[in-house]
């Protein structure tokens, strides 16, 4: 049977395909005519009241049915079999961004998350370039900051954090999809971030080198304590303002799994300098 648009048939399940596995490619259809995937069929009892039975028709018609991308209205316009949906939208690189500003409701692909943070917050955008670090003035009571590789134009958020009442917690991710770092051409960053004292006394500094993580930021910036972050004491800071190296470091993708058996290639080390976490602080 050919795929069919979902408009074509009379009614779907409900969860438009958010399940996955067996039990997802299971239908049943109630008394009232409601049709449900396995995983739903016990929510939906309590809510119809009507009993239901496993229907095998409509698994072949729902299993060789496509439904559009649930990210289409911001750009993705592959149609999807029914029981793919699900993992397609767990990847799809047109997953829109959030704001970082708690309580705002933006939604949208990172470039337009720039122009946004730009005019309805204020905030500046800072250009850097790859491969080499830049100082940064950061006021603290500005708690997320955002930044633009000048080479991509892919977007940083940095974001600031209390760890109790002695430290701060910096860390540094890449905006966007979930899935878009999976994409052959999509590029890997390490980043190092380092804090001097104010005096320029290079024996009392903290410094953390990691690989940079990807974050659509739906669930919003990252939670103190959690992830890759550089704990900064409250000694090492100047006042209302965080002075902060940053460098990014843009790293080749890896070959595809196929080519890398083959080959029996690593994957690009990262720099020399991002090798290793030092700590340093009298």
């Amino acid at each position: 049977m050919g795929g069919q648009d979902k408009r074509c048939l009379p009614s779907m399940p409900a969860c438009n395909g958010e399940h996955g596995g067996k039990k997802a490619r299971q239908q049943a259809l109630c008394e009232t005519g409601h049709v449900v995937c396995g995983y739903c069929r016990g929510a939906h009892g309590e809510a119809c009241g009507r009993a239901d039975t496993h229907c095998p028709e409509l698994d072949a018609v729902v299993g060789a049915t496509k439904v559009p991308c649930a990210y289409r209205d911001f750009g993705c316009d592959r149609f999807l079999v029914y029981h793919g949906a699900a993992e397609h939208k767990r990847v799809c690189p047109w997953m829109p961004c959030s704001c970082p500003q708690p309580g705002c409701g933006f939604l949208g692909p990172p470039a337009a998350l720039l122009d946004h943070c730009s005019a309805e917050h204020s905030r500046p955008i800072i250009q850097v370039r790859y491969g080499r670090p830049w100082t940064l003035s950061l006021p603290l009571a500005q708690r997320w900051h955002v930044m633009v590789g000048q080479e991509d134009r892919s977007v940083f958020l940095v974001s600031l954090a209390d760890l109790g009442v002695a430290a701060t917690a910096v860390s540094l991710l890449c905006v966007r999809p979930d899935g878009a770092v999976a994409l052959p051409a999509a590029p890997h960053f390490w980043c190092k971030l380092s804090v001097e004292h104010p005096r320029g006394d290079k024996d009392e500094m903290v410094m953390m080198a990691s690989a940079v993580s990807s974050s659509p930021l739906s669930a919003g910036p990252p939670v103190p304590g959690q992830g890759m972050f550089v704990a900064v004491p409250h000694e090492l800071m100047s006042g209302d303002v965080l002075a902060i190296s940053v460098r990014i470091d843009q790293l080749q993708p890896p070959p595809p799994a196929s080519t890398a058996v083959a080959a029996r290639a690593p994957a690009s080390p990262p720099p020399s300098h991002a090798r290793t976490t030092t700590r340093r602080l009298q």
